[in-house]
């Protein structure tokens, strides 16, 4: 499962001397039925100290008055009749944005105000690198919403800046020109991981910036949202090592080992790692809750892909 890559060098400090004169980003935040959080997460982007050149909204289909909270907070909305999923509407952002610098933001999160000028400069420091994304702050804190950002998030809690295989679409800068024709996607379930992974396949870099923060203002959960949603991860953890080369593929051909907790072993040793053998300890049980539905959803997801080829093979006796 997920682990942390080798560590590089740091940037520079952003300022006005060390951005780009030519950084124009476009932002691009896919929206379903959030107009709780949509708002916040369009003044935080507008509120940046390296402005953007649009703040675009596709409102993929929402029923609960997105559209408008968008509009209100100051973005520029395009709606979809149809729903296409988060993947596909970051495409028709990625379509009409006229940015050489391409924002994914969640509809639920919130930019700190240097956020771009950080993404700036770093792309200013290291032409090599192809995107950058952030630490992610849980901006919901309880039981749930705890658990939920341990279990989903702990990766991105690290002080130390790397290179990663793959950042979540929560809040990530790509170049324009490194994404090219790649598109997400039209899905909900690993869609950011299939991008980055075809983004990267000319050897370039991800770049994790933990002073680039970004605040996760999640839904608050109650226990079953909470286990659906570890059921979700764990379907996109069996759709994606299925089809990429990624940490934790073996556990395709020995399932049997999940019941291990590798998973979990690596967020109690994040946790450790940052201070936190307290809340390890008293969080501990519900860990293992979620993490034991993240392997119901793997389990799932892999009886859902063998009952083709069963058929088949029936078919074929």
């Amino acid at each position: 499962m997920p682990r942390d890559d080798a560590h590089v060098p740091s940037v520079p400090e952003p300022s006005s001397g060390t951005a780009s004169a030519v950084f124009a980003a476009s932002v691009i935040i896919p929206c379903r039925n959030s107009v709780r959080t949509v708002g916040a997460t369009v003044r935080s982007c507008l509120a940046q100290t390296r402005a953007p050149v649009e703040v675009l909204v596709v409102d993929d289909a929402s029923t609960d008055g997105s559209a408008d909270a968008a509009r209100a907070a100051g973005a520029h909305v395009i709606a979809l009749e149809v729903r296409r999923n988060a993947g596909g509407a970051r495409n028709r952002g990625i379509d009409v944005a006229r940015g050489n610098v391409l924002v994914f933001v969640d509809a639920d999160a919130e930019l700190d105000p240097e956020w771009l000028a950080i993404v700036a400069a770093t792309f200013d420091a290291n032409a090599s690198i192809a995107a950058v994304g952030g630490r992610i702050v849980n901006g919901r804190p309880g039981l749930w919403g705890d658990l939920d950002h341990l279990l989903n998030h702990s990766e991105w809690m690290s002080p130390s800046t790397r290179v990663c295989a793959a950042y979540p679409t929560m809040a990530i800068a790509y170049r324009r020109a490194v994404v090219g024709d790649t598109r997400f996607p039209a899905t909900n379930h690993g869609e950011d991981i299939f991008f980055a992974a075809t983004v990267q396949a000319g050897r370039r870099m991800i770049r994790y910036e933990p002073r680039m923060t970004t605040v996760h203002r999640h839904e608050r959960l109650d226990a079953r949202r909470f286990w659906e949603r570890q059921i979700d991860m764990g379907r996109t953890f069996f759709v994606t090592r299925s089809a990429l080369d990624r940490p934790g593929k073996w556990l395709l051909r020995f399932p049997v080992l999940l019941f291990l907790y590798p998973h979990l072993w690596i967020v109690l040793a994040r946790m450790l790692r940052r201070g936190m053998l307290g809340k390890a300890l008293v969080l501990l049980p519900w860990l293992v809750a979620g993490e034991t539905a993240r392997i119901v959803g793997f389990m799932r997801a892999r009886r859902g892909a063998r009952a083709p080829i069963d058929a088949a093979a029936g078919v074929a006796r």
